[in-house]
């Protein structure tokens, strides 16, 4: 398989550094644009840029697989488009999830497939909030997607409060989901907190998880004789999620499966997205 690598050079060699060693991968090219690369079966685009979305639409009508590295799209016009393109072309789209495609988040998937409560806490610095120049919004659709993505169905309800104190900066967000097929998520984040922390706990009928994010550990209870829980509990490196992603993505392609995080999961966040920016306007 030739794999191809968009985007500014010095990104692009990190990210073949995690194709060399696959036994699949027979060529790696690295090009500063998508119409300058070489005939290759698949394209992992690097690209930061504000024009990235039509660099992704070009890769997908040159019938080229692509992942696209960096922070979810969220137009919904545009991300729409390059669906439905994709399926057209029968190309595969893999985006940067971090969540879904940590290792942490990969094992806890095989032991609870079907969440029914999910409760996520992220709460941030405020010192670093003011020296970070990330929009509030961005601690928080990443949460989301993870939330839509894991449960799947449709959400049936939702509610949102955000704290603002009369400014145009948002400072808290609490906002509750509820699915169609009764399963609920529930998302807090703050960029007020004294110090960082990130939890997400998941539950089905048989399991319940705790993630630790920061640490990328996972606590998994389970009950097994009487009414006790029993625990076990897993570490991973969250310094292997971008050459496993890499991974991920050929896997997908060899065995013409859907990536983890594609196409139809980012059309479904941005949906939901509109729904919430809906309402934060109308305050």
């Amino acid at each position: 398989m030739k794999i191809g690598i968009v985007g500014p050079a010095e990104r692009a060699v990190a990210w073949e550094n995690h194709l060399r060693t696959h036994q699949s991968v027979s060529e790696v090219t690295i090009a500063p644009s998508v119409k300058n690369i070489h005939p290759v079966d698949a394209c992992i685009l690097v690209d930061q840029s504000k024009d990235r979305l039509d660099h992704l639409l070009n890769a997908v009508k040159m019938g080229l697989h692509t992942f696209l590295v960096g922070p979810l799209p969220t137009d919904s016009d545009i991300v729409e488009k390059i669906y439905y393109a994709s399926e057209e072309a029968n190309v595969l789209l893999q985006f940067s999830h971090w969540p879904s495609l940590a290792p942490a988040s990969k094992w806890t998937a095989k032991k609870i497939t079907k969440p029914t409560f999910i409760q996520i806490v992220r709460e941030l610095n405020y010192n670093q909030r003011l020296e970070s120049d990330s929009d509030f919004k961005f601690l928080w659709i990443d949460e989301l997607a993870f939330c839509l993505r894991w449960i799947k169905g449709t959400v049936h309800y939702i509610d949102l409060k955000t704290v603002q104190l009369g400014s145009a900066d948002t400072h808290l967000m609490h906002l509750f989901l509820r699915f169609d097929s009764g399963a609920t998520s529930n998302i807090y984040v703050s960029g007020t907190a004294l110090t960082n922390s990130h939890h997400r706990i998941i539950a089905d009928n048989n399991f319940i998880s705790d993630c630790n994010v920061l640490e990328q550990s996972v606590r998994l209870g389970q009950k097994k004789e009487g009414e006790h829980l029993f625990f076990n509990t897993q570490s991973f490196d969250a310094s292997k999620s971008a050459e496993l992603s890499a991974v991920e993505f050929i896997k997908s392609i060899q065995l013409n499966r859907p990536t983890i995080y594609n196409g139809y999961h980012l059309m479904e966040l941005t949906k939901a997205l509109d729904k919430i920016d809906k309402r934060l306007r109308r305050r």
